[in-house]
């Protein structure tokens, strides 16, 4: 095992005639306190303890990672290990932290949804705000007129007039190109051309370094009502955002001291099982919780560890 990091937490489990060595040990590293312990578990063959060590130590990694996952803060108290109705007693526990794990899932992927929403509407946006850079009037930019499709984009300002002509004669006049306003070296174009014919168009204008710009598509009769729209359901969704958060610190608060009781209780029954079996049934034994403020150096884990079990956070 490797050594105790700083500010960690110490449970250790030893003889009794050992406990005031321990204590001494421990005492000037930071706070421990020491409980009586008979270690007696009402009979449980060597197998049955070993399952159990083994099932606890699962469900104590859950449960741990379920607070990690909720954003709880771990903060380990001393427990009394419990070894009556060990089965049931972890199905209930088990059961308990998958509940939760559920609803927590449940309230994240609503808040994930979200925030899609979130980034699609700022996508939107930076799209409308693009649009009226162009200098093209919103019946340009939105008109709905069927059977043909826009081409929105920029052009170096030395090929606009060749781009112009290679259109007209590739799609033979059946395509339009309009100017709009002028970004550093390039020109904002728009080309409308017969909805069959728009590849050919893109492809003409990509020839001359035409840069393409997605015209979002609105339900809005014009730019501006599209910006008050789109600003109107960012609002709704950061509202509904602020609502989950505050479900979510709701429940993250709930569940902090019972799911930290739960991980206390868990590892001091663990302790208490895996002493059984190296201390032998029913021994007398001190149960120690320390709060170390200070690295446990090597020789005194290794005493620690050779008069009875530990276990540390």
């Amino acid at each position: 095992m490797s050594s105790v990091t700083k500010s960690c937490t110490l449970r250790v489990i030893v003889p009794k005639i050992l406990s005031q060595r321990t204590m001494t040990t421990l005492g000037p590293l930071g706070k421990a306190e020491a409980k009586e312990l008979v270690l007696n578990t009402g009979g449980l063959t060597t197998d049955d303890v070993v399952r159990y060590i083994r099932e606890y130590a699962k469900l104590r990694d859950e449960i741990g990672q379920t607070v990690r996952q909720l954003g709880i803060q771990r903060d380990s108290e001393p427990a009394t290990p419990e070894f009556s109705d060990l089965r049931s007693r972890y199905s209930d526990i088990e059961s308990h932290a998958s509940e939760v794990r559920g609803e927590y899932q449940k309230l994240q992927s609503k808040m994930d949804a979200i925030d899609r929403e979130l980034q699609e509407i700022d996508r939107k946006m930076v799209a409308v705000d693009q649009l009226k850079a162009t200098g093209f009037t919103d019946e340009e930019l939105m008109s709905r007129a069927s059977g043909f499709r826009r081409l929105l984009g920029r052009l170096p300002l030395k090929k606009v007039e060749s781009a112009r002509k290679a259109l007209g004669a590739s799609l033979k006049d059946t395509s339009v190109m309009t100017i709009g306003a002028r970004k550093g070296d390039t020109q904002y174009i728009l080309a409308a051309a017969p909805t069959d014919e728009a590849a050919q168009a893109l492809q003409t204008l990509l020839l001359y370094d035409f840069v393409q710009i997605d015209i979002p598509s609105f339900d809005d009769a014009d730019v501006e009502e599209a910006i008050r729209s789109l600003q109107s359901k960012k609002e709704e969704r950061t509202r509904n955002r602020q609502a989950l958060d505050s479900t979510i610190e709701d429940l993250r608060k709930s569940l902090s001291q019972p799911l930290n009781q739960s991980i206390d209780k868990i590892a001091e029954t663990l302790l208490a099982l895996r002493a059984s079996l190296r201390l032998g049934e029913g021994t007398s034994t001190a149960r120690i919780f320390a709060r170390l403020d200070n690295p446990l150096g090597p020789v005194s884990l290794a005493t620690l560890q050779k008069d009875g079990v530990l276990e540390q956070e």
